[in-house]
């Protein structure tokens, strides 16, 4: 694994157990990708060649389509690869990437610490009625989506903590 640069070209810092655990669940939930593809492939051939789609493929597509996409926030904040209007900060000075940076990560915390808790909220609600999709499958979708977008915003928060954390610390 590669150290994580700081923005401004500082020296690389050691990975923290935190960067660690972003980059595992990331690279694990590319993986749900690649199964979704493959799944939804199935379909398409069943449903060509036997004219006969199954009820399980879309629901399973959407489940772990969002759970991969929740678990990447926290390796894309780890990989200091999230959105960022590159053409305006690539021009501005160390210090002023600094500040941009303390400033950016300090929002983004309150925002995700929202987020994690109002997802919490609802994974446990969720799960305490063993909430189901309701369609044909009836398979407990919601509960697991719920509860990966839980999972995906606290790692998300701890990344975004140790990344401001880090960007403070820099001189």
């Amino acid at each position: 694994m590669e150290d994580p640069t700081p923005p401004g070209g500082a020296a690389p810092c050691a990975p923290t157990v935190i960067d660690r655990l972003s980059r595992g669940l990331g690279g694990a939930a590319c993986w749900l990708f690649l199964i979704a593809a493959a799944i939804s492939v199935y379909e398409v051939f069943m449903d060509w060649v036997f004219r006969a789609p199954s009820v399980w493929v879309h629901d399973s597509t959407i489940m772990l389509c969002s759970t991969a996409f929740m678990l990447g926030g926290a390796y894309a904040m780890q990989r200091r690869e999230h959105v960022r209007i590159t053409v305006v900060y690539d021009r501005m000075g160390p210090g002023a990437r600094r500040i941009c940076d303390l400033v950016t990560l300090s929002l983004a915390l309150v925002y995700v610490l929202a987020l994690t808790w109002f997802t919490g909220l609802q994974a446990t609600e969720s799960i305490s009625i063993f909430e189901r999709s309701g369609r044909a499958w009836d398979f407990p979708m919601p509960m697991v989506i719920r509860t990966a977008f839980f999972a995906g915003a606290f790692v998300l928060a701890l990344q975004t903590a140790a990344n401001l954390y880090r960007r403070a610390r820099e001189g």
